[in-house]
Formats: C-alpha cells, sequence, structure tokens
C-alpha cells in the first residue's frame, strides 16, 4: 500500500524538475544552419521579425472628368445577356441566313461546278425545290 503513495510523489518531483529545469535553459541560443533552415535559431527568428522591403507603390489612377459623360440612363441601353441569346432572334438570324443561300444556289451561283460539268442542269438547293426555276435559266443565256 506503500507504492501508490511513493508514485504520487515520485511523479510530483518529476513534474517539479521539468519545471524547474526548463526555466534554465531561457538563455541557451541554438545556432546552426539545420537550425537555421527550421527556423528556430537565433538569426531565423530575426529575419522572420524584420519588416520586408517592399517596391515603391505607383500613384492612384484618377478616373476622366465627369463632366464629359452623359446622365445616367440618357445613353443607349446596352444588350443583356439574355438579348444576345434570344432563341427568337437566333432563329430569325438562321432564317435569313438559309433563305440567302437558298437564294444563291437557285441563281446558280454556290452550284458552279455542277453547271460546269453539265451546262443543262436545272439549278436545285439543299433547301427545298427552286421558285421560278425559268427566269434562273434565262439569267443564265
Amino acid at each position: 500500500m506503500k507504492m501508490p503513495a511513493t508514485r504520487s510523489i515520485l511523479t510530483v518531483a518529476c513534474l517539479t524538475g521539468a519545471l524547474g529545469l526548463g526555466g534554465c535553459f531561457e538563455g541557451t541560443e541554438v545556432n546552426g544552419k539545420l537550425f537555421d533552415l527550421m527556423g528556430v535559431s537565433t538569426a531565423a527568428q530575426e529575419k522572420s521579425k524584420a519588416e520586408p522591403k517592399m517596391e515603391r507603390r505607383s500613384g492612384l489612377v484618377l478616373p476622366p472628368s465627369a463632366a464629359r459623360l452623359p446622365e445616367p440612363g440618357t445613353g443607349d441601353e446596352p444588350e443583356t445577356i439574355t438579348s444576345l441569346q434570344d432563341p427568337d432572334k437566333l432563329k430569325a438570324i438562321a432564317a435569313a441566313d438559309r433563305e440567302r443561300l437558298h437564294k444563291s444556289y437557285c441563281n446558280g451561283d454556290l452550284s458552279w461546278k455542277e453547271r460546269i460539268k453539265d451546262p443543262d442542269a436545272i439549278p436545285h438547293s439543299p433547301y427545298g425545290p427552286c421558285s421560278g426555276v425559268s427566269d434562273a435559266l434565262l439569267k443564265r443565256e
């Protein structure tokens, strides 16, 4: 039964000794390149405390005079992203392009290779039948 009391006294003595010896290392310096790399030497700690040297910043750029700008709301409204991606506008643009290509095919502008191979061929379009084929034939002559 004397063992637990001895063990607790020994534990207290070891802790007190460790705390007491911890104070002895107050003025000890650790020097060396390895300690410099680890950042625990006195020289490394002094470097980290030093103020970093920065380049001088350029001055602020002032905006142009506000007298030249129009009043808010008086200028043209910029197109929004939704209007640029509007499906109805995209369909209308695609339809106009398709119509332009159809007319070019029917006039024979885009099918010149076929006209060279067979001058008597009737022009046709991949977008549908050509109306007024006789007009296109008359223009070629």
